[in-house]
């Protein structure tokens, strides 16, 4: 098992004979995950460990895998210069086939389950239709939806999201709490911090991490 991370963003690699049999960020698992993690990390940590032997088969050949690795990451780039992450929500103003999903707003992520298509090609399709004026990209996020109680240390949490913290009983979602005036990149913060220290673990906690650093990167917050 190789586990590293950079910055909050971790990544357990599981090999056997040399060959990737496993990957995951977080509760997400497989290639789809591994992709979008980033090929040429500058600096973090990382530890080796050793794990049982078994019988699971390679994910991809490694050099295969490597290539592939690196030809994704860069679509992610190019797709994410016009949308920052699967969360963001669009909106269509010509709701033509196939992007008719996305009528009265819908993430990216949920058009791709729609679709029934990886969130790639859902990406690919959300950049097509920002680029040809067929979507509008609009202000929320699919984890506005999200209800949070807050349970975690009170001291240093306290100092930097005092107000949030408060607001954060459980009776209202995210976006209602940035309604009310918080910045979404404060919540931002907020979620990444919980996210990568384990504090917050709601389902589908991995694909989330991943949208809000990309989110922060896009931001200049991260």
């Amino acid at each position: 098992m190789l586990e590293l991370r950079v910055g909050p963003l971790p990544l357990s690699l599981r090999f056997a004979a040399g060959e990737v049999v496993g990957a995951a960020l977080l509760d997400w698992e497989g290639l789809e995950a591994l992709f979008t993690f980033p090929l040429h990390p500058k600096e973090g940590p990382f530890r080796f460990q050793p794990g049982p032997a078994g019988e699971e088969k390679p994910l991809m050949p490694f050099s295969v895998l490597l290539g592939e690795w690196a030809r994704v990451n860069d679509e992610w780039d190019r797709f994410r210069t016009l949308v920052d992450s699967p969360s963001r929500v669009l909106e269509a103003i010509r709701p033509k086939p196939p992007l008719e999903v996305f009528e009265g707003g819908k993430s990216v992520r949920a058009a791709a389950k729609a679709w029934g298509v990886p969130l790639l090609i859902a990406m690919e399709r959300a950049y097509m239709g920002v680029r040809e004026g067929d979507l509008y990209p609009l202000r929320r996020y699919a984890w506005y939806a999200l209800r949070i109680k807050h349970q975690g240390k009170r001291n240093r949490t306290l100092e930097e999201f005092g107000h949030l913290v408060t607001l954060l009983d459980g009776t209202r979602n995210l976006g209602e709490i940035i309604a009310q005036g918080v910045p979404v990149g404060l919540v931002r913060r907020y979620l990444v911090q919980g996210l990568a220290s384990g504090e917050l673990t709601p389902p589908g906690r991995g694909w989330l991490l991943r949208d809000l650093t990309w989110e922060m990167e896009k931001e200049g917050e991260g």
